[in-house]
Parts: structure tokens; C-alpha cells; sequence
């Protein structure tokens, strides 16, 4: 067995070593080829802002592609022979008419009850109504499990439950499931998959071409390899899904751009980012995978709470402190930043199914969770995160309990809680007189942000070219400053195109919500979205002095491992409330009728 390990070792040292020598020989290449460069730079700064706008709009416009309708999931059959459609795992059934399913008659509460499917079955849940709910003429008084054929009576309006696969399909069932389809020519995904590709072969060849004699192999290298990986993940999503898939090409599209900025001013750093990348993408295929279950979501959001707690606590006990803020665990063998994992636990513990959000109508433990989460971020001093954090409660706990005046109590406490961190606390003060002042402070601490607008300026719509800026060479350019060092070195229109793909994860999230199979669902979308949209906004606005500046990142863009990995674990949050299915066959796991 030794021997065998030992011949392992050895292939895959020799694998190694033969791919690094190959892709030196390459790198030699772009260093013997200099006086084309310059041209090379003149067409390519042209190119790839119109390829990266090209692939915007073609992830963009299916996101924004509206729906007639969801997929079916049975009907409620009223005496007379109406049938009320299924459309969620979870329908609330009132007399209000922001119910799922409106019954107007006068015994029926506004809020009467909840038919959930959950576990491969159907459960009707009362909601404290006045008149009560009967399952087979027998009252009950905690969720029922029911079957088709079953009849629910819902203060005395009797109906009968009809589920699919029970009965032939009658005429409405199919104009129901007709008006399901997208409307329109779908755009194919192939082709902008393409253009993506070609996008990061291009920049990849431009940033070797301006390291001149001294390219680093690393560079083609780790290009090939996440070209590599990352055709693998689209194809192994073509053939086990025929979900849309627009939000993975935009991330890759990202990805593809943090590793030029990393390629630009941490090349050292591109096999560890690659590294993030490929985690990033596992952990977002596991943990779609995991939450496309409602019990085992449930399960999996108590487990990452308690994980959540326990990191926390380990980053204040033994954390290390970097730019004023204790945000990093070193185990020795790796250095991440807790808080950022956190993020997913964070989303997740506000989630909840419509049945308990309808009976229970507290968020006392969310609540906890919360402020447990913030002090233990007050205290490391990472107010970049707090505000990040405090945004995603404030979206969450409206779309739980959605009391406006609690919102407003809670945003003022916390504004007052930012006036004593900016009265008691040098470090934060410092950022605050600095706003608004930079020119001010050119020389200490604006700095930084004073440079990203020059950087920002002098590289116009089209940019100077990968690898050809000065601010790569500014502190946290690849961090904090990444949208100047998009701006300078790849053009405006294409930072504003980073720029935008969170915004457009935040707009699609919304969406989602009209015809979301389950709360649970729309709450995590929409929770996730909202620290994506918070972080870019703080991260850009901060770097050019319309906002202080936070020391947040610009989620799949700027350099950072544990940024990536949450941020795909945040995209997989998203992904668990997009039900669209592009037209064709359907497959025997849709539960479509």
C-alpha cells in the first residue's frame, strides 16, 4: 500500500512539473512578443467592455422575464365545481385578499389556515380562526396530515383536495400549465457561456502581455484551470437541471474578473484564489442540494446557528487584529474571517415556513440571534460587517412580520448606536472626519480613496488595460479599492457591469417572491440579495468618497477566500427560489401537472 501512495506521489509531482514547465514555455512566449502588445492592448480595451455588456444583458433579461404563473400542485375543488390552483408549497387560505386562495365567505377568517406540502405530503394548518377547520367532518387542532380526496371544510365551506397524478388532467388544468411556460424565444445560455470564456481568455492574454520579461506562469495557468472547472460545473448543470442558469453564469463571469484583478496585484495569491473559487462553487452545488428539502433546511439552519455562535466567540477569544479590526482565526494551517461564513448562518436563521410565521407572528429568537451576532461584530470592531448585517435584519424582519413601526424603532436604535461607536471610539471617528474631506487628508488617511479617483478618472470608459495601472500597487486594491482598480485598468463600463450584477441579483430576488413555492424561500433570496446589494453599495460609494469608507467587499469580485466562499453560499440562497424552468420536456422530479 506504501509503495502504491509513494508511485502516487510521484505521478502527480511529474504531472505537476510538466504542466508548470509547459505553461512557462508560455509565458515565455508573451514575453518574446513584445511589440504587439501595444496593439494587442488598443483592440482589446474595445472588445471586452462590449462582451461584458453583451453578457449582462443576456443573463439579465431572462431574470427579469416575468411569469404567468408557477408550477401546479393540486387543487382545492369547491362544491359547485370551482377549483382553486395550488401554485406553492405553502398556501394561505383566507377571506383576505392577499391569500393564495381567496374564499369570500363572510364565516371565513381573513387569515383562516395553511395547506403546506412538506416531506413528500400535505398538512392543513388553523390559524387560530373562529370558526375552525375540519378534516373529514373532524375539527382539529394542530396541523393534520391530509391525502387527495381528503375533505377540508373550512368554516363549513366544504372542499375537496385534488393532487396530481390522481386523476387525467381536465381542460383547466391545461390552460394552467400552458400559461406556465416562459413567454418568447429563450435566449440560449450556451452562447453566453461562450462569450464569458472568451472574455477571460482575452483579459488573461492581456495581463500577460503587460507583465512584459517577467510573466508569471501562474498567471495561464490558473486561467486554464478555472476555464477547466468551471465548463465542467456548466455542464454538469446542463445535464442534471433544465433550470435557468443565468445567476452561475454571472458569477463566473465575476470570478473570471476577481482573478485578473488578483492576476494584476497578487498574482502570488492566484492559486489560493482559484483554490476559494472551486470551494465556492462546491459549497454553493452542496448547499442547494441540502436546502431543496424544507425538513432538512430547517435542520441545517439550527446546526449553521449554532456553528455561527461558536465561530464567533472563538474570533473574539483568539482572533487576530488587522487594520484595527478583529476579524481573522488563524488555525495555523489556514486564516479565515468567521464573520463572513457567518453570513449564510445569519440569512438562514430568519428563514421560516408561512405556518409558523402565521401562528407564532414573533421573532424573538431571530431577534437574539441577531444582536448576539452584531455585539460580538461591535466588539472585534468590524463596523464594515455591522452595517452589512444590520441591513440583511432589517430586510428579513419585515418580510416576517412586516410592522414598519418596529423597523423604525429598531433603524433608530441603531442610529444612536453609531453616534456613540463615532463619540467613543477614535478609530471610527477618524473614518468619519475623513468623508467628505479627502483632498483634505491627501496625504494620511484619504489617501487611499484620493487614488482610486485619480486611478478611477484616468482609465475612462475603456480603461488603461489589465495590469497596466498604478493602483494595483496601492494598498487593498484588490480589496477595499477594487472598484477603482476596475475602473482604472478595465474601463468604466465594465466596473459599472460588476457593479450592476448584485443590483440585478437583489431585483431578480423580488421577483422570485410573487410566485415563491414557499417564505422560507423568499426570505432567504431576499436576505441574501440584500448583503450583496449592501456590500457592493458600501464597497463602491466608499471607495469614492460618497460613503465612508467600511473596508467591505464587492461579493465574487475583490480578492479574498473567505469573501468567495460565502458569497456562492449566499448565491445558492438565491438559486433555492428560482423554480423557473426553461420550455421543453418535463421531467418525472418537476411536480407538474
Amino acid at each position: 500500500m506504501t509503495a502504491f501512495f509513494e508511485s502516487a506521489k510521484e505521478r502527480l509531482e511529474g504531472f505537476f512539473t510538466e504542466t508548470t514547465d509547459t505553461f512557462g514555455e508560455l509565458a515565455a512566449f508573451f514575453s518574446g512578443v513584445e511589440p504587439i502588445a501595444g496593439p494587442y492592448t488598443l483592440v482589446v480595451r474595445w472588445v471586452l467592455p462590449v462582451l461584458a455588456v453583451a453578457v449582462f444583458l443576456r443573463c439579465l433579461l431572462p431574470l427579469l422575464q416575468g411569469r404567468k404563473g408557477s408550477a401546479l400542485w393540486g387543487y382545492l375543488s369547491l362544491t359547485d365545481g370551482t377549483r382553486l390552483p395550488l401554485k406553492h408549497w405553502e398556501n394561505s387560505i383566507g377571506r383576505s385578499k392577499l391569500s393564495d386562495i381567496v374564499i369570500n365567505f363572510p364565516y371565513v377568517s381573513r387569515s383562516h389556515a395553511v395547506l403546506t406540502f412538506r416531506d413528500g405530503g400535505w398538512s392543513v394548518t388553523d390559524l387560530k380562526s373562529k370558526n375552525g377547520v375540519q378534516v373529514n367532518g373532524t375539527e382539529i387542532e394542530k396541523p393534520e396530515t391530509v391525502k387527495h380526496g381528503d375533505v377540508i371544510s373550512f368554516a363549513g365551506m366544504k372542499t375537496e383536495l385534488v393532487l396530481p397524478g390522481e386523476e387525467p388532467a381536465g381542460e383547466q388544468q391545461k390552460k394552467d400549465n400552458a400559461e406556465d411556460t416562459q413567454p418568447g424565444r429563450p435566449i440560449r445560455s450556451g452562447v453566453t457561456f461562450l462569450l464569458i470564456v472568451l472574455f477571460q481568455i482575452l483579459g488573461c492574454i492581456q495581463v500577460c502581455f503587460s507583465m512584459g520579461d517577467g510573466v508569471n506562469p501562474a498567471v495561464p495557468l490558473t486561467f486554464y484551470l478555472f476555464i477547466l472547472a468551471e465548463c465542467l460545473h456548466y455542464l454538469l448543470m446542463r445535464w442534471r437541471s433544465r433550470k435557468y442558469h443565468e445567476l452561475e453564469l454571472l458569477c463566473y463571469f465575476l470570478c473570471g474578473l476577481n482573478l485578473l484583478i488578483v492576476a494584476s496585484a497578487a498574482p502570488d495569491s492566484l492559486f489560493k484564489q482559484l483554490g476559494a473559487i472551486l470551494a465556492g462553487i462546491a459549497v454553493y452545488t452542496l448547499l442547494k442540494a441540502i436546502i431543496l428539502d424544507l425538513g432538512r433546511a430547517n435542520t441545517l439552519k439550527y446546526l449553521l446557528a449554532a456553528s455561527a455562535l461558536v465561530l464567533l466567540a472563538l474570533n473574539l477569544a483568539i482572533g487576530e487584529t488587522h487594520f484595527g479590526a478583529k476579524r481573522w482565526l488563524n488555525l495555523g494551517f489556514v486564516s479565515f474571517q468567521p464573520s463572513e461564513f457567518v453570513k449564510i448562518a445569519f440569512v438562514l436563521a430568519g428563514t421560516a415556513t408561512l405556518d409558523r410565521l402565521l401562528t407564532t407572528r414573533n421573532m424573538t429568537a431571530f431577534i437574539g440571534f441577531s444582536g448576539a451576532c452584531i455585539l460580538a461584530l461591535v466588539l472585534m470592531r468590524d463596523f464594515g460587517s455591522v452595517v452589512v448585517f444590520f441591513g440583511a435584519f432589517v430586510v428579513i424582519a419585515f418580510m416576517r412580520s412586516g410592522d414598519l413601526r418596529t423597523i423604525a424603532l429598531t433603524t433608530a436604535g441603531a442610529a444612536l448606536g453609531t453616534v456613540a461607536a463615532v463619540s467613543f471610539m477614535p478609530y471610527i471617528a477618524s473614518r468619519f472626519a475623513t468623508w467628505g474631506n479627502v483632498w483634505e487628508y491627501a496625504s494620511t488617511t484619504g489617501y487611499q480613496q484620493t487614488r482610486t479617483l485619480i486611478a478611477a478618472a484616468s482609465g475612462g470608459l475603456l480603461g488603461v488595460g489589465g495590469g497596466n495601472g498604478y493602483l494595483a500597487g496601492i494598498a487593498a486594491a484588490d480589496t477595499d479599492l477594487v472598484f477603482g482598480m476596475l475602473c482604472e485598468e478595465w474601463g468604466l463600463l465594465v466596473a459599472l457591469t460588476a457593479v450592476l450584477i448584485p443590483v440585478s441579483f437583489a431585483v431578480h430576488a423580488v421577483f422570485l417572491t410573487i410566485n415563491c413555492r414557499s417564505s422560507f424561500y423568499a426570505i432567504a433570496a431576499c436576505g441574501a440579495a440584500s448583503i450583496f446589494l449592501i456590500q457592493t453599495a458600501l464597497n463602491v460609494l466608499g471607495s469614492v468618497d460618497v460613503l465612508p469608507l467600511t473596508g467591505v467587499t464587492v461579493p465574487f469580485v475583490s480578492n479574498g477566500g473567505s469573501s468567495m466562499i460565502a458569497s456562492w453560499g449566499l448565491l445558492a440562497l438565491i438559486k433555492s427560489a428560482d423554480d423557473r424552468v426553461r420550455p421543453g420536456k418535463v421531467n418525472s422530479s418537476e411536480r407538474l401537472i
